[in-house]
């Protein structure tokens, strides 16, 4: 089990630097990352933590320092699979030789150069 990893902080003065016009270096964390951005570097960077969560990383959106929301990737259920056992059962059976049979029968045509499958 891989110990947890510690948090990547944007900083507050993050959005204050995009409004004011200044270049964002920020790099968003790998994905399985988790970062934590406080709501309005959240609503400047939407689209990008948005990208994130859906490569498998989270977001914690925070407000005055306390954690307020968390951005995670949806995982969709698939249904289970589920055999109708009755209808199965009321299906004709069908009898006929085995694979195995087939195979070596195949198998012998393809030997003596018989049937189609020699070029023809």
């Amino acid at each position: 089990m891989k110990p947890p990893k510690k948090p990547l902080r944007y900083s507050d003065t993050a959005s204050v630097k995009a409004s004011k016009g200044s270049i964002l270096r920020e790099a968003l964390p790998r994905s399985g990352d988790t970062a934590v951005v406080n709501v309005r570097a959240a609503k400047d960077r939407l689209s990008s933590l948005l990208e994130q969560a859906s490569r498998g990383g989270e977001v914690i959106i925070t407000s005055d320092g306390q954690p307020k929301a968390r951005l995670v990737p949806v995982r969709v259920q698939r249904k289970p699979y589920s055999v109708d056992w009755g209808w199965l059962e009321s299906q004709p059976r069908v009898s006929g030789p085995s694979a195995e049979a087939l195979v070596a029968a195949d198998r012998a045509e393809r030997s003596h150069g018989t049937g189609l499958h020699n070029g023809d």
